[in-house]
């Protein structure tokens, strides 16, 4: 039966792939119809007009001597040649404006209404007569001549025609399509929703890398005035639609970071609540600020809801994971003791202790709401977690956004390691347990490796480290993302493929129980990929991928450099992107690990396993802010 139903699935998947390689080439060929048009307008006449005449028995000279316009076919071809020629050049000086209302659509109008008139005008007076009589010939062959020549007018005057109009049509479609195109960038998204005036007096996080602090937001209809060219392209909208109402923002390192919190001390609370912001144990109140939820993202579409309606304190997260109690048998263990009077002193003689989550690629602050706030609360301490630069609602500065500024290229990995200290800094943290996720679990490694080094100018001691399906050996763009990434077709073309690419394609294989794997939560990994500018910064991400994969020397250089640092190192034992074997390789180099396998797992733990997840991670932060070595031989641990 299972064997049926693979077998099933795989046709199935061949025939989506069938149709999407389909639906791309006939997307590719519409794109392309004025370039194809014009390279077959070139084509035709010229396989034509050797048909009917001998081009081969006449030199070029002999050609300009016998041609008159009664009774000669070559200058049909080259008025189709020329015709298409200024065509073609004008489309390609042609933007998307003048695409629209531009020269383009009136240069092949009046190219075609010349040729046409031109081409009728030799028709009416076009006769086979007067050269072959002047010849005073009657072989065979001349006959054959003049039979050709005869239906040769006809012939080429239909297919120039033809392709005359097809210029004509093309050049009005694609004048349309930009028209169009034009329109939609013109119109705010908030005059499409019944009560934008709910947006009018709430403050709004710029694009741009530089933050805004200090300035007053901009009113509606100043945004409406804003030029067409800072316009947003089809499909994407501004942070402010997608935020949570627990969504938090702070400047940090000329960004824009967005991230949320969970407290130990408020469960039941709105993750943005005032009453803990307000708690002097966390400096950021002052530096800070939210995006409230507007009115529209009441409509409850397959696109907002997911973000705006899931909390960390949903009740699917309270049934399907214990507060406190890990274990079915209620007993007491490692966790239970953080709760002590005891871990209360250690936690006041630590300082400022926080947990931040590291997301990796194509995940964001939403892929750890099962783990967020349970870690809290059994930990006893506060856990942040941030989108990282080209994901999630962080802002996605343009190339010459941070040259300008002379800020560092944001999505380079060395950029994200300070970026990453800094947002600790920022929080008020003292010292840190990181958990990173794929690549994610790499910059935590990094971080470490920078703060264990001389020029820790951030001040931030990072207690220990949990790599979550961590691999240095695999480039983490996939590569039919990587192929998209690259290629010249249209940006129109390559968007929705990416999309699909990443967030169905990509999703899918990283879960081992696809059931899992709801609509709901397919539509938390396509939300981020709606934020204005994020086919750019993956642009960016795709063409720094190399960056993931260290050289042998530099990798083993790291984990060189943080063999003696407390490390876990969680991987799924069904992972189909990062084997088991290479993380027990990766785990065996780092003296003071441990390594713990989770069966039924795939790549994501924090989302298919959390509940095995806590269990592994909570003891292990425990005995780190108790105070006690993590020292001992490396143990595969299997979680069910």
């Amino acid at each position: 039966m299972a064997a049926g139903k693979g077998g099933f699935e795989k046709v199935r998947r061949c025939l989506r792939t069938i149709y999407f390689m389909v639906a791309m080439v006939a997307s590719l060929l519409v794109l392309s119809a004025p370039l194809l048009v014009a390279i077959g307008d070139i084509l035709v006449p010229g396989l034509l007009i050797s048909s009917f005449t001998c081009v081969r028995c006449y030199s070029f000279k002999e050609h300009l001597h016998r041609y008159a316009f009664r009774s000669s076919l070559t200058d049909i071809p080259l008025v189709s040649v020329i015709r298409s020629l200024i065509i073609t050049c004008v489309y390609s000086m042609c933007d998307g404006p003048a695409l629209s209302h531009g020269p383009y659509l009136g240069t092949v109008t009046l190219c075609s209404f010349i040729s046409i008139l031109l081409l009728s005008v030799k028709a009416c007076v076009f006769t086979v007569n007067s050269q072959i009589e002047a010849e005073a010939s009657s072989s065979l062959s001349r006959q054959k001549l003049h039979l050709k020549k005869s239906w040769g007018m006809p012939v080429l005057f239909l297919s120039s025609l033809v392709f005359a109009l097809g210029h004509t049509v093309v050049a009005y479609r694609t004048s349309c399509r930009a028209r169009r195109k034009l329109l939609f960038h013109r119109v705010d998204p908030e005059t499409v929703l019944s009560c934008k005036i709910v947006f009018s007096g709430y403050q709004k996080v710029p694009r741009s890398p530089t933050p805004s602090a200090g300035k007053m937001p901009k009113s509606d209809s100043e945004m409406r005035r804003k030029p067409t060219g800072t316009a947003r392209d089809e499909g994407e909208l501004p942070v402010r639609l997608l935020a949570d109402i627990d969504s938090l923002f702070i400047a940090c390192q000329g960004l824009t970071l967005h991230y949320k919190l969970s407290m130990s001390g408020s469960p039941s609370r709105s993750l943005s609540s005032t009453t803990f912001l307000d708690r002097p144990s966390l400096n950021v109140l002052s530096k800070t600020h939210r995006l409230h939820r507007s009115f529209s993202n009441q409509f409850t579409s397959s696109l907002y809801a997911p973000l705006l309606d899931g909390s960390a304190t949903s009740p699917v997260l309270s049934e399907e994971i214990p507060v406190l109690n890990l274990d079915d048998d209620g007993d007491e263990d490692e966790v239970s003791k953080l709760n002590s009077s005891t871990l209360e002193q250690d936690l006041e003689a630590n300082g400022q202790f926080g947990i931040v989550l590291v997301h990796g690629f194509g995940g964001g602050v939403f892929s750890w709401r099962h783990v967020m706030g349970v870690l809290a609360r059994q930990v006893g301490c506060t856990v942040a977690a941030f989108d990282r630069p080209g994901w999630g609602l962080t802002s996605r500065p343009r190339r010459n956004d941070w040259e300008e500024n002379q800020l560092p290229n944001p999505y380079k990995l060395e950029t994200q390691v300070d970026l990453l200290l800094s947002f600790c800094s920022e929080m008020g943290f003292s010292s840190v347990v990181l958990v990173g996720h794929d690549d994610g679990g790499l910059l935590a490694l990094k971080a470490a490796q920078r703060v264990q080094a001389l020029a820790n100018t951030f001040k931030i001691e990072i207690k220990g480290v949990v790599l979550l399906s961590v691999s240095l050996s695999r480039e983490v763009v996939p590569a039919f993302a990587r192929i998209l990434l690259r290629t010249s077709l249209g940006k129109n073309l390559v968007r929705p493929l990416l999309r699909t690419e990443i967030t169905q394609v990509v999703n899918r294989r990283a879960w081992y129980d696809a059931t899992k794997l709801t609509t709901e939560v397919l539509s938390l990994y396509k939300a981020p990929l709606c934020v204005e500018g994020w086919d750019e910064a993956l642009h960016e991400i795709g063409r720094l991928s190399f960056e993931t994969i260290p050289s042998p020397q530099n990798a083993a250089a790291l984990l060189q450099a943080v063999e003696d640092l407390p490390v876990l190192v969680i991987a799924g034992a069904e992972d189909a992107f990062v084997p088991l074997k290479s993380v027990q390789a990766m785990a065996s180099k780092l003296v003071n690990s441990r390594l713990v396998a989770i069966s039924g797992c795939g790549h994501l733990p924090h989302e298919e396993c959390p509940k095995a997840l806590l269990a592994a991670i909570a003891p292990f932060i425990s005995r780190l802010l108790l105070g006690s070595r993590f020292a001992r031989p490396i143990a595969c641990l299997v979680l069910t």
